[in-house]
């Protein structure tokens, strides 16, 4: 499930097609996320997760990301819930390693389904 607070219309339809992409990929179907995703201003930082525990998120993304920028920290964050999920170390150096894969994954595949929805060079 996934909860989204703030953001323009094209940040939550995006981070909705993220969500579907990641859980479809990344997680076994009985071991699904709950994430509470909220797009503002945030400090010092792209964006963070924090763990609460049973399968909830809290994920914070900074708004004044582009479209590509959104997507690969998006990917980045969904990688450490999955980290947080299997019980793994949560490592950033996993999360970078594995981001912009993720990332040209979810690309294409949009791609794909949707023909131009995404442009990753669009500001």
């Amino acid at each position: 499930m996934l909860y989204i607070h703030g953001g323009n219309k094209e940040q939550i339809e995006l981070s909705r097609h993220l969500f579907n992409f990641c859980c479809n990929g990344l997680f076994p179907k009985n071991n699904l996320p709950t994430i509470d995703l909220t797009i503002h201003k945030v400090d010092g930082a792209l964006a963070w997760t924090d763990y609460e525990g049973d399968g909830k998120f809290f994920i914070e993304i900074e708004e004044s990301l582009n479209k590509r920028q959104f997507i690969i920290t998006m990917c980045h964050e969904m990688i450490h819930v999955c980290q947080f999920l299997a019980e793994v170390e949560v490592s950033e150096l996993s999360a970078y390693h594995f981001e912009e894969k993720l990332a040209e994954q979810f690309y294409h595949e949009e791609l794909e389904r949707h023909g131009s929805l995404l442009d990753l060079n669009e500001d």
